[in-house]
């Protein structure tokens, strides 16, 4: 989760640490049981996910777009 609060703080990615602490969150309670799953929805993890990708993506490109 550090990782993820440094590359928003420092390179304007979007900060996905609730994403984060939700899908372990989920995996934990799917794999042990011992922490309630949390409320998610497919479409909304699916939505963060390509606005991280696209802006890794920008990042990387140098800001330009592609398309």
């Amino acid at each position: 989760m550090e990782i993820a609060t440094r590359l928003h703080q420092e390179k304007g990615l979007p900060d996905i640490t609730d994403l984060l602490l939700k899908l372990n969150d989920a995996r934990k309670a799917t794999a042990y049981g011992d922490v309630e799953r949390p409320d998610l929805e497919a479409e909304d993890i699916a939505c963060e996910i390509e606005e991280y990708v696209e802006t890794v993506k920008d990042l990387l490109s140098g800001g330009e777009d592609d398309e």
